[in-house]
């Protein structure tokens, strides 16, 4: 073999490494958006379905959903770059905040239009139980621990109204979505649940597919407002990609109602944009120091 064609062969060799190397770094197409579960998987991926659908539209990204069981498979994911963009509660983003872009943090809001929410304990109005306090010796469920409202927000209220969860309760357990929690308590096998506020203000919600009669259920107590769910980026993902994703969510308007539809299956109001800062009083309320 003379040289000249030696040559040649390893110049070939370097510019296929070098195609491959540029559309490694330069292309990135696949993109993985995390959905930290407030139901089930295959509610989340139903809901959030068409919301994907509209970003895949807009940015021309191939975009799939992962929804991870716990906290601690998202953080070994994320940690490993296999997740590029998050939608998750806030206690789950300050623990990780130095994993994510902080200049490109944009937070839901409910379909009334606010950014904060909160939880209410619930219990059947024939069990006697008037208030948070009457749930000592009590059985509880709580929503999934990924939850701010059902289950830190939850937690929190009980502390002042000093009630120890392992001390105090007869037990307690972690369910899913508030239909799951409602019909425990309706058929008694729990005495008080959690859930969200804004599930008893939906419209037609007497009525649940569950068969279950909310006029037979008594709210106990409120906890405080807490931030709703933070969607950020990976801060290794490039701008060109981030940007498109942000913009896109950005753009969704309740009051078009080609984007209603993708709000109203998502269960969210919009998106806006916020800062890192805005997230102190969750800081506070975990004892995660900036």
């Amino acid at each position: 073999m003379n040289k000249s064609f030696r040559k040649g062969i390893l110049l070939g060799i370097l510019l296929c490494f070098l195609a491959v190397t540029n559309t490694a770094q330069g292309e990135k197409t696949n993109i993985t958006i995390a959905i930290l579960p407030c139901f089930d998987e295959v509610m989340t991926l139903k809901k959030f379905y068409p919301m994907i659908t509209y970003l895949k539209k807009q940015t021309g990204l191939d975009i799939k959903i992962v929804v991870p069981k716990d906290y601690i498979l998202f953080e070994s994911s994320l940690s490993k770059g296999e997740i590029d963009f998050a939608l998750q509660d806030p206690h789950t983003y300050v623990k990780l905040a130095n994993l994510f872009n902080k200049g490109t943090l944009i937070r839901t809001s409910n379909p009334k239009g606010t950014t904060r929410e909160s939880s209410v304990f619930v219990a059947r109005k024939d069990s006697g139980i008037k208030n948070v306090g009457d749930l000592r010796g009590k059985r509880v469920m709580f929503g999934p621990k990924l939850s701010m409202t059902r289950w830190i927000a939850a937690k929190e209220l009980l502390r002042e109204n000093g009630i120890d969860l392992d001390n105090d309760l007869k037990s307690y357990i972690h369910g899913g979505c508030c239909e799951d929690i409602v019909f425990n308590i309706y058929l008694k096998e729990i005495d008080a649940g959690v859930i969200c506020e804004h599930f008893l203000q939906k419209e037609g919600c007497d009525k649940t597919d569950l068969g279950v009669d909310l006029q037979q259920l008594v709210v106990i107590g409120k906890t405080k407002e807490v931030s709703m769910r933070i969607f950020a980026a990976h801060k290794d993902l490039p701008d060109d990609i981030v940007n498109p994703v942000i913009q896109a969510l950005l753009k969704l308007d309740r009051e078009n109602p080609a984007h209603a539809e993708i709000l109203i299956s998502a269960e969210l109001g919009g998106f806006q944009k916020t800062n890192d800062k805005d997230y102190d009083d969750v800081r506070t309320l975990i004892g995660v120091k900036r």
